[in-house]
């Protein structure tokens, strides 16, 4: 039996034919599921705590060193000055809702 794996364009293209207005994104995403759910690669996942920087935006999530790849963050939360814990608003529907550049 012949393997024969397709380019993510090809994909995206497939689905199109059958859902023409489908999102590239929402494309992608659900291939990487599909990928996961098929096992094709290992699902590993991390806790981690990090320190925050007043008025820093941009952060990086992978410690090479320690063998720790990160490709996706489902979820993010924020300690409060109570000491609660407080999901950011920008992850609650896994969806960007405003780019924040300055």
């Amino acid at each position: 039996m012949a393997v024969h794996s397709l380019t993510v364009k090809q994909i995206i293209s497939r689905v199109r034919q059958a859902f023409p207005k489908a999102q590239e994104s929402y494309i992608i995403n659900l291939t990487n599921e599909a990928i996961v759910e098929l096992g094709k690669y290992n699902t590993k996942i991390e806790y981690a705590k990090a320190s925050t920087v007043e008025d820093q935006m941009w952060y990086t999530l992978s410690d090479t060193n320690a063998g720790v790849e990160v490709n996706k963050v489902f979820r993010v939360d924020f300690m409060d000055d109570d000491g609660d814990y407080i999901m950011i608003p920008r992850l609650l529907n896994a969806q960007v809702l405003k780019m924040d550049i300055t």
